[in-house]
């Protein structure tokens, strides 16, 4: 199993970048020593993100969740719809309540490329649609969850545009009044 870094630490001296599983940086802050240049410097645990506060993005994309057990016992497969997306997490929307678990959240691009990331219930409330709400944390390292996001964006906005496309020269082909 590959161990995931989420922070990045910059050295104070030489600027070299590398990564620390926060897990290991006390409240107060640790001493750290660059592997480049030798220099000891303190850092301090990355500030909790209010996501209340992140800017969203909407979306409308499929999307395939795994929910897991403590154990890595798979509980449940399905698919939603992704609502709105993040920095810390996204809302998905649900025929089904998702139970509490870790989740494996899975797209692809337009490119058929496999895109996943890991993620957490935060809240799960039924609207009167009769479908699901979910908000969900991200839990990957940062640079998995950029990618996910990004991916998810730009394919929204590639179908979206496209999908306009489609429907316009599929009216023109069967000579219907212009849209």
């Amino acid at each position: 199993m590959v161990k995931v870094y989420p922070m990045k630490i910059p050295c104070e001296s030489c600027y070299s970048a590398f990564q620390l599983d926060e897990s290991l940086v006390k409240p107060t802050g640790s001493l750290v020593r660059c592997s480049r240049c030798q220099k000891v410097f303190r850092v301090y645990p990355p500030k909790p993100i209010d996501p209340r506060n992140c800017p969203r993005v909407r979306i409308k994309n499929l999307i395939s969740y795994s929910v897991f057990n403590t154990s890595g016992k798979l509980i449940s497969r399905g698919l939603g719809i992704a609502l709105n997306i993040s920095e810390v997490g996204i809302l998905l929307e649900t025929p089904d309540c998702i139970k509490a678990g870790s989740l494996k959240l899975a797209a692809t691009d337009n490119e058929k490329n496999l895109i996943e990331v890991g993620g957490k219930i935060i809240r799960t409330k039924k609207v009167s649609t009769g479908m699901h709400l979910s908000g969900i944390k991200f839990t990957d390292a940062d640079e998995r969850v950029t990618k996910f996001a990004a991916t998810l964006i730009k394919e929204y906005s590639f179908r979206g545009k496209n999908l306009f496309y489609t429907v316009k020269q599929k009216h023109q082909t069967l000579n219907c009044p212009p849209i």
